[in-house]
C-alpha cells in the first residue's frame, strides 16, 4: 500500500507515507512495512520473513506452499506494524526477468542544436522500437539509460543542454514473466491484496549499495549471493547493461558440507558459517566441531572441510568469469566487483578469497538501514528504497499536474508497468 497518514515533531506537521513490499528470495520471502516523512525517507515499521522452497530454473519448487508462505510473511509484517496490508509492491526476483539493451538514436531539432527533455523522450523510444518489445512476450517493468551522447561529446547521464547535432542513447529494459506476475497476483488476490506497481530489486539495490559516481565513470559489477542461486548484475549509469542468473549459492556449499560429513543441514551451515577462508597461524590449527542434541562433539578436520567448501565457490566462481566473458566490452576490465547476499559474503575472507580468483577489487557494500542492515536482506531493504523512489516520483507528477512547480518527471527510473 501507499498511504498517507500525517505526523507531527514538536511544533511541526508533516506527511508520512505508509508502503508495502514484498520479496521473493531463493529461500525466504521478506515483507516489509515502512514509512517516510519527517527526517527519515525511510523506515521499516514492520517485517515478516519467512522461509520456502523457493525456485529453480524459472519454476516454483513448491507451488501448492507458495500462498501459505507470502499469508505467512505478509502477517508477520502486519502484526508487528500493527497496520494491515491492502496494496503491495512486489519486487520481481532476477530467475523471472529478462534484460535487453539497445541504441537508440535521433535527430536534435532545437534551433540551437541543444538537447531538450523531449529529445531524450525520443531517444529512449527509438530504443525500445529498436527492439520491437512487443514480439518478446514480457512484462517492461523499467526502461533506464546507462548514457548519453551528443555529437561526438563524451558519454553522459545529464544530457540536456548539450550541444550537437544527434543524440544517442543506451537504453536497458527489464522484462518480467508473464507467468510469475499472473501466478502472484493471483495469490495475493486471494488475500485480499492488489499489486500497486511490480519492480526488479536488483535496480533499487544498485541505487541503494553503489555510489552513483562509481555507475557513472564506468560499468561495475554486482554480485548477489542466495541460498540457491547468484544474480550477476553489469551496472552502468541507471541501467542494468547485462544480467545472469547462476545456478549456485550459499545453500549448495551446505548441501555440499552435510553430505562429505555425513551431518544434517542445521549442522553444515553451522560449519560454513564459521569457516574462515584466510585463517591466520591461531585459526589454522582449529578444526571445526559440531555438538549434537544428545550432547556428543565430533570434530571434523579442516583440510576436508576446506576442500567441500572451496571446491563449490571455486566452481561458482568459475560460472561468474564465463558470465563476465559472455558479457563482452559491456563490462570493463578493471570493473569493481560489488557482493551482497546471505550465500557468502557473511564468511570471514571470502572477499579477499573472490577478489583474489577474480583478480578484481572486491567491495562488500553496507546495507545503510536501521533494522535489517544484514547483507542477507539488502535486496529486500533495496526494493523498498525503490518503492519510495516510485513513489516520490508519483507525488512529483501529481504535484506538476496542479501546477504546484514545474520540471520533467524522473525518466531515468521511469516504471512502464503502472
Amino acid at each position: 500500500m501507499a498511504k498517507a497518514v500525517h505526523g507531527k515533531v514538536g511544533d511541526q506537521y508533516f506527511m508520512k507515507t505508509v508502503a508495502a513490499a514484498i520479496e521473493f528470495g531463493s529461500s525466504k520471502i521478506v515483507t516489509l512495512l515502512a514509512e517516510s516523512g519527517g527526517f527519515a525517507r525511510c523506515e521499516i515499521i514492520g517485517s515478516g520473513t519467512v522461509p520456502y522452497s523457493g525456485y529453480m530454473d524459472g519454476q516454483w519448487n513448491d507451488p501448492e506452499g507458495l500462498l501459505q508462505a507470502i499469508e505467512e510473511s505478509v502477517h508477520a509484517a502486519e502484526v508487528e506494524a500493527k497496520r494491515r496490508i491492502h496494496e503491495v509492491f512486489v519486487g520481481v526476483p532476477g530467475e523471472f526477468t529478462h534484460v535487453c539493451t539497445a541504441i537508440g538514436e535521433v535527430k536534435i531539432t532545437s534551433p540551437d542544436g541543444r538537447v531538450t527533455d523531449e529529445d531524450v523522450y525520443n531517444a529512449m523510444d527509438a530504443a525500445a522500437e529498436e527492439l520491437n518489445l512487443a514480439e518478446m512476450g514480457g512484462n517492461v517493468l523499467h526502461r533506464t539509460p546507462a548514457w548519453f551522447s551528443a555529437g561526438e561529446g563524451r558519454r553522459t547521464m545529464k544530457p540536456v543542454g548539450s550541444k550537437g547535432n544527434r543524440l544517442r542513447v543506451l537504453t536497458s529494459f527489464v522484462l518480467a514473466d508473464p507467468g510469475f506476475i499472473e501466478t502472484i497476483r493471483g495469490c495475493l488476490a486471494e488475500l485480499g491484496i492488489t499489486v500497486n506497481l511490480f519492480l526488479a530489486p536488483a535496480l533499487g539495490t544498485f541505487n541503494l549499495l553503489i555510489p552513483f559516481d562509481d555507475r557513472d565513470r564506468t560499468s561495475v559489477v554486482m554480485l548477489d549471493v542466495g541460498y540457491l542461486n547468484t544474480e550477476l548484475s553489469v551496472v552502468e549509469g541507471d541501467a542494468i547493461t547485462y544480467h545472469a542468473v547462476l545456478p549456485s549459492g550459499g545453500g549448495y556449499i551446505t548441501a555440499d558440507l552435510a553430505d562429505a560429513l555425513g551431518i544434517g543441514m542445521d549442522e553444515a551451515e553451522a560449519i560454513k558459517r564459521a569457516y574462515i577462508f584466510t585463517p591466520d597461524a591461531y585459526d589454522a590449527q582449529s578444526d571445526p566441531e559440531v555438538r549434537f542434541e544428545d550432547g556428543s562433539v565430533v570434530t571434523f578436520p579442516r583440510d576436508l572441510v576446506q576442500d567441500v567448501i572451496e571446491n563449490v565457490v571455486d566452481d561458482l566462481i568459475e560460472m561468474i568469469i564465463g558470465a563476465l566473458e559472455h558479457a563482452g566490452d559491456k563490462v570493463s576490465p578493471k570493473a569493481v566487483v560489488y557482493i551482497t547476499g546471505g550465500g557468502l559474503v557473511n564468511m570471514r575472507g571470502s572477499r579477499e578469497y573472490l577478489s583474489g580468483k577474480l583478480g578484481r577489487a572486491v567491495k562488500i557494500p553496507a546495507v545503510r538501514a536501521s533494522r535489517l542492515n544484514n547483507p542477507r536482506f539488502a535486496s529486500s531493504i533495496g526494493l523498498m528504497d525503490q518503492v519510495f523512489a516510485v513513489v516520490e516520483e508519483r507525488n512529483y507528477i501529481e504535484n506538476e499536474k496542479n501546477g504546484r512547480f514545474g520540471g520533467i518527471k524522473n525518466i531515468f527510473r521511469k516504471n512502464t508497468n503502472e
